[in-house]
């Protein structure tokens, strides 16, 4: 093997181990989905406005949760209904937090769609 192969080979095995270091490793749990959104809780509840604090954790949930969508939104649902969040508020928490999501947020919601 001769030096320009050699470098091509530590060259995909460097790529290869950054790949793999920046590919999500494990799904987020549901107490960490709902820790996340804990800021949120006076927003979620109807006891006062949208938060920056709030729009942050909401945020960083949104990019933790890509891997695993369908778990975090079956958690959030969950809750939601158990600790009677004012689903208005839920509804437009992305809007107002600048968060694009491919659905709305509403309590009958398929999480496995």
């Amino acid at each position: 093997m001769g030096y320009n192969s050699s470098c091509l080979v530590s060259l995909v095995v460097l790529a290869l181990i950054i790949s793999c270091n920046l590919a999500p490793t494990t799904a987020i749990s549901c107490t960490e989905a709902i820790e996340y959104l804990i800021p949120c809780q006076p927003y979620l509840f109807g006891w006062s406005g949208i938060t920056a604090s709030c729009c942050q954790g909401a945020q960083s949930l949104a990019i933790a949760s890509l891997s695993d969508r369908k778990s975090v939104c079956q958690c959030l649902k969950q809750a939601a209904l158990s600790l009677n969040v004012n689903l208005d508020n839920a509804k437009q928490l992305p809007a107002l937090c600048k968060i694009s999501l491919p659905f709305e947020i509403r309590p009958d919601i398929d999480c496995n769609a």
